[in-house]
C-alpha cells in the first residue's frame, strides 16, 4: 500500500534523532516521493523542498521496525548487525543509497567534510534523473 500525502506539513518532517546523530524523518521524501533507502532505512539526500543541501538521514516506515534497523550507511552489511530477529530492509541494490534527484555536487560537498573519495569505494545506486 502506497500512501501519498501532498501536504508539506506531513512529508519529510524530522520526527526524531537517532543515537548516531543522524535525523529520522517521516516515511516520505521531499515532494512526497518514496524514499530509496539502504538496508538500515537511511540514505543520502536533501531534507527540504527549499534547499539542495544533502544529509545522511533515516526514514520511518509503515511496518516493523518502523524506524531504523541498524546505524547507517548500511554499506551492504546490515545483516551482520542482526542476531535473533532481522529487521534489515531490502535496500536499493547498492552499498550506498542516494535519493533520486539528489545533486551530485551537493552530495560530494557533504561527504567532503570527512573524506572526499569515500563514496568511490562503494557501489552507488543510479540517482541521476
Amino acid at each position: 500500500v502506497k500512501v501519498v500525502l501532498k501536504s508539506k506539513q506531513w512529508y519529510q518532517r524530522r520526527v526524531r534523532g537517532a543515537l548516531d546523530g543522524f535525523g529520522i524523518y517521516t516515511f516520505q521524501d521531499i515532494g512526497g516521493a518514496q524514499p530509496v533507502v539502504d538496508e538500515c532505512g537511511g540514505h543520502f539526500g536533501p531534507v527540504s523542498d527549499d534547499s539542495d543541501e544533502v544529509l545522511y538521514h533515516y526514514h520511518t516506515r509503515p511496518y516493523v521496525p518502523y524506524t531504523l534497523a541498524c546505524q547507517g550507511p548500511a554499506l551492504g552489511r546490515c545483516n551482520e548487525t542482526q542476531s535473533d530477529a532481522n529487521f534489515c530492509g531490502l535496500g536499493c541494490g547498492a552499498e550506498v543509497c542516494v535519493q533520486p534527484g539528489t545533486k551530485n555536487a551537493e552530495l560530494l560537498k557533504y561527504l567532503s567534510q570527512w573524506d572526499e573519495g569515500w563514496i568511490e569505494k562503494f557501489t552507488v545506486n543510479d540517482f541521476t534523473e
